[in-house]
């Protein structure tokens, strides 16, 4: 598996394009670090670890997920035991990965469950679109597909699955910034994950809300999602069954080494208020069993 070279020179908000490689600089960064998760000790042997392989280097260079491997986390390598001990872990034990896979099959369940005949679906950021292309159309028919992201590669690899899985609909992509899409009552369905945990200025998610709004149709359906924040940073934090030490293993790894950018953490409370604003109603939130990565159904 190689890592993914961009095509694009926009700014991409989960990729730092400022990230680095270096072993020597992020051991001397823990080093010097004050409060680590984890001993120190502990924490230097993961961080080498984390560069024996490919999604660990992509971590430590983009310090967020693009398509290829938010679809590798989502759909392929959990089908398999993987060769390095710590990438399986992170896999099949990282409490918010779990979360993620499972935040997958609500979202699937969900456009399932509302796609009808004649219905236009977006997916934005569409990575490479699995969460469109994977329904079952078999009972529906024109259907349209729209798939929008900033990232070049994505867009590529998203045309790529679609003439792999071939589905009888109509696929279309765009590129676009989420927060400028311009885009008016197009569609009835826009679902939507990886863009508002990147961004921690709540009147920028309220902008960026507001763009999924204009987009849909009049009583067109938003499905998108959220990440919690863990108890030590809400008293309303709705996490459950969530194993304590593996909990703060993925600290240690995705906060104190990665430093990764998905932290932008809100409650129920905060998301509601946020799609309310920007005139969402019959806002219905479903959370997955850890209640880490809720789903949002809100309708316009």
């Amino acid at each position: 598996m190689t890592s993914i070279v961009y095509a694009t020179n926009q700014p991409i908000i989960s990729h730092d394009h400022n990230g680095v490689l270096d072993y020597e600089q992020n051991q001397q960064r823990l080093k010097s670090a004050k409060n680590l998760t984890l001993p120190l000790e502990e924490e230097l042997i993961l961080l080498k670890q984390l560069y024996e392989f490919d999604l660990g280097n992509f971590l430590f260079k983009n310090k967020g997920l693009n398509g290829y491997w938010t679809s590798y986390i989502i759909l392929h390598a959990p089908q398999k035991k993987l060769d390095h001990p710590l990438e399986n872990w992170i896999i099949h034990e990282a409490p918010t990965v779990k979360a993620t896979q499972e935040r997958f099959k609500i979202f699937n369940q969900q456009l399932q469950k509302n796609l009808k005949n004649n219905m236009c679906l977006a997916s934005i950021p569409c990575g490479l679109m699995d969460d469109l292309l994977r329904l079952d159309f078999s009972n529906v028919e024109n259907i349209k597909l729209i798939g929008i992201d900033l990232d070049d590669h994505s867009l590529t690899l998203a045309r790529e699955n679609a003439d792999l899985l071939k589905k009888n609909v109509t696929t279309s992509f765009l590129k676009k910034d989420a927060w400028n899409l311009d885009i008016h009552e197009q569609y009835d369905v826009l679902t939507s994950n990886g863009l508002n945990i990147y961004e921690p200025d709540d009147q920028k998610v309220v902008a960026l809300y507001k763009q999924f709004y204009n987009a849909l149709k009049p009583n067109g359906l938003l499905i998108a999602s959220f990440l919690t924040p863990p108890p030590a940073l809400s008293k309303e934090s709705s996490w459950r069954n969530v194993n304590a030490e593996n909990a703060m293993k993925q600290k240690a790894i995705f906060a104190d080494i990665l430093q990764v950018q998905w932290q932008a953490f809100r409650t129920e409370n905060q998301t509601r208020t946020q799609l309310e604003k920007t005139g969402f109603k019959g806002i219905e939130i479903m959370y997955d069993s850890q209640g880490m990565f809720p789903t949002i159904i809100a309708r316009k």
